[in-house]
């Protein structure tokens, strides 16, 4: 690695060693130019991204203190209680400050120890695939890794697809909600062209027919047949009784 320590603030770019993991993250490797030596952290923003981030943390770690009473002489003193409402009933005349503060410990444990999950869950995936023990000459599990490392890795790597999609969640929505939706409007819609009107059009159709037919046969038009049938006839019993006398 560089010799010089990697600030917090630092614009230097840096890039993954060709024997870290081999793991699907969103990793931007740009190489350094005034340096060959390769370093083991990936690339972080600048200064205007960081700085407002920073504030924000900030901010964040002192935003449990919001609605906690602070008895002192029997005088209660609390932070925006009149905005705010908090989740139990700290500010009751007759709570002692042993109850307000185990009520106090018992939420800020619950919510801390979520912070701190979600805290050790972003280093378990986004931490450098280097040893610290390397510096030791000891062994580094990142660089020499056996059947279970490799298992490990795909469970991580497992978790990672998992959190980066969203738990999946869209994929679901849309094969199975939007997919299923689509189907059964498609088949209403076949069902509707295909038997629906298919049936009403078919009933009109054998109807015109039925009608023709009608109409032809009440409208006199067999009388005609038989005219022509029997005129037929009778020429050819003259033009038979002609060449039999002659």
């Amino acid at each position: 690695t560089d010799n010089k320590s990697s600030s917090f603030f630092s614009k230097r770019t840096y890039r993954i060693d060709d024997n870290g993991r081999n793991m699907t993250r969103p990793y931007i490797t740009i190489a350094r130019f005034e340096n060959k030596k390769l370093d083991s952290y990936p690339y972080e923003s600048d200064n205007t991204m960081l700085f407002p981030l920073l504030v924000l943390g900030l901010f964040t770690l002192f935003v449990g203190f919001i609605g906690i009473p602070f008895n002192q002489e029997g005088v209660n003193v609390d932070i925006l209680s009149k905005w705010l409402t908090p989740s139990i009933n700290l500010l009751h005349q007759k709570s002692t400050n042993l109850t307000d503060w185990y009520e106090f410990m018992k939420d800020a444990i619950f919510s801390v120890s979520i912070g701190y999950l979600g805290i050790f869950i972003a280093s378990f995936l986004y931490r450098s695939p280097y040893s610290s023990l390397l510096n030791l000459d000891l062994i580094n599990s990142a660089v020499k890794r056996g059947p279970k490392g490799i298992l490990w890795e795909k469970i991580r790597n497992g978790i990672y697809s998992w959190s980066y999609n969203r738990a999946y969640i869209d994929s679901f929505y849309t094969r199975f909600l939007i997919g299923g939706t689509r189907g059964l409007a498609e088949l209403a819609h076949f069902f509707d062209r295909r038997v629906i009107d298919g049936i009403t059009n078919g009933v009109g159709l054998i109807s015109f027919f039925i009608g023709e037919a009608i109409k032809y046969v009440g409208g006199g038009r067999i009388s005609s047949y038989l005219f022509f049938y029997l005129s037929y006839v009778l020429i050819c019993l003259l033009i038979f009784f002609i060449t039999f006398i002659t």
